[in-house]
């Protein structure tokens, strides 16, 4: 699952790969809605007519993971899904805030992040003409 501007959108394969693994489901959060409740109510009600397909992988924005978090709860799921999210909700808090009960457990994903030697100490390497 993602939503649009955070990231290219890639195709991913519907069905089972080498590792033993299942996409069961390919989903996008629309970026062009009016009633984000209805949206994402709906996104939780199609996740659930795969009914052994569990895990969720979502990378998107705050306010996204607030909203889908959000509507797992509505939908009376608290503990059904279990999540790995993007460094978005790994590294701060207001995603999950009042929705720590459905997040438990969730698994988020923070790139390593290094300092490069040579540019270190530079504050802008690029100059406007």
């Amino acid at each position: 699952m993602a939503s649009a501007p955070f990231g290219k959108a890639v195709p991913l394969p519907v069905g089972s790969l080498p590792s033993g693994l299942c996409i069961a489901q390919s989903l996008k959060i629309p970026q062009d809605r009016k009633d984000k409740s209805i949206d994402f109510d709906r996104i939780i009600r199609q996740l659930l007519e795969t009914p052994n397909a569990r895990a969720i992988v979502i990378f998107a924005n705050d306010e996204d993971i607030r909203q889908i978090l959000a509507a797992a709860k509505r939908a009376d799921q608290v503990g059904h899904f279990l999540w790995v999210g993007s460094d978005t909700w790994g590294s701060k808090v207001s995603p999950l805030l009042q929705q720590e009960d459905v997040a438990e457990g969730a698994i988020t994903i923070l790139p390593k992040r290094a300092t490069i030697e040579e540019q270190k100490g530079q504050k802008n390497i690029c100059r406007q003409s």
